[in-house]
């Protein structure tokens, strides 16, 4: 999809977690952007467009919360080298999602990003679903994972008529619902059966119960456009909307949304406007496009094996 990215899963299905390592061509623009309230990133402030980093080596998206970091942080070892070198130190993004509640409790480790590393693969080539960061993820947990559907790891791209593509992946975890284009509930809460809005959930009951910081939606966008570091920037911020476009509610008290964006700088460029349109629509479709191919784990459905049209939805 994106000449020059690699990317490289390890799932653990047993513990329902994993990570997924992107590893972007040299001298590769990144930016951050962070909408959630509950977050758990790496280096994410200085990719943001007052910081000072703009050069970025790697991305990691794991699962395990904040202990997924360890494993994210060891990836500047990695590509470092086992001294420290006369050159700068690689930069690596990280956020986390948090899948602890779902199978036996683990978290990925430095030996799990070692093997992302080596089994990553040109981008657009990797598995999706199921799979790396997605392994544990879910959709609609309000009630927590047992009134869930399972998110995911999934992936979009369009190529635009001034010839550069935008690519989006997107691990979906989110305490929302994930909406398909027509507006119905692709994968969310349910409750007895059947699809209740979480929006409308939320809004009709008089005293909640929320468990904060216990969803996320994370996304890379990424683009072989040549653009500076704030526009990079705002692809990124244009991935949140299309997090918005496929999630309901997104990015609230109780998500972690964070998105990052990576231009690889080989394709000239007009009109960066048109860029971030795309981004918003194929973040959207590759948040869809994760719940789409997941599938049925420790008992938490997949939209495969209920189809949302066989799934009645109500309202509270």
């Amino acid at each position: 999809m994106i000449d020059g990215i690699r990317i490289g899963h390890w799932t653990d299905r047993d513990a329902a977690t994993g990570l997924t390592v992107f590893l972007l061509p040299q001298a590769s623009i990144a930016a951050a952007a962070v909408r959630g309230q509950n977050t758990g990133t790496l280096n994410t402030p200085v990719f943001e467009p007052g910081g000072a980093a703009d050069h970025a080596d790697a991305i990691v998206l794991t699962g395990g919360s904040s202990y997924g970091l360890t494993a994210a942080a060891h990836l500047t070892q990695l590509l470092g080298g086992p001294v420290p070198q006369p050159k700068p130190v690689p930069s690596v993004l990280a956020a986390v999602i948090y899948d602890l509640p779902l199978g036996r409790v683990d978290w990925p480790t430095p030996a799990a990003t070692e093997h992302a590393v080596r089994t990553a693969v040109p981008a657009g080539t990797e598995d999706v679903g199921t799979v790396g960061a997605g392994t544990g993820a879910t959709a609609g947990s309000l009630d927590g994972p047992a009134a869930a559907m399972k998110g995911g790891f999934g992936r979009a791209g369009r190529t635009t008529a001034q010839g550069a593509t935008v690519a989006a992946w997107a691990v979906a975890n989110p305490m929302g619902d994930v909406i398909g284009q027509d507006g119905r509930v692709l994968a969310g809460l349910l409750r007895g059966g059947r699809h209740v809005r979480v929006v409308d959930a939320l809004a009709d009951d008089a005293q909640p119960t929320l468990d904060w910081g216990q969803a996320t939606t994370l996304v890379v966008v990424a683009t072989d456009a040549h653009l500076d570091k704030r526009a990079t920037w705002r692809l990124a911020h244009a991935g949140h909307g299309g997090i918005a476009q496929a999630v309901s509610p997104s990015a609230t008290g109780l998500d972690g949304d964070t998105a990052f964006a990576v231009s690889t700088a080989t394709v000239p460029v007009s009109n960066v406007s048109a860029l971030e349109a795309v981004a918003a629509t194929v973040t959207a479709e590759a948040v869809r496009d994760a719940v789409r191919n997941a599938t049925t784990l420790h008992d938490v459905p997949a939209l495969r094996d209920i189809p949302a049209d066989d799934v009645p939805t109500d309202t509270v």
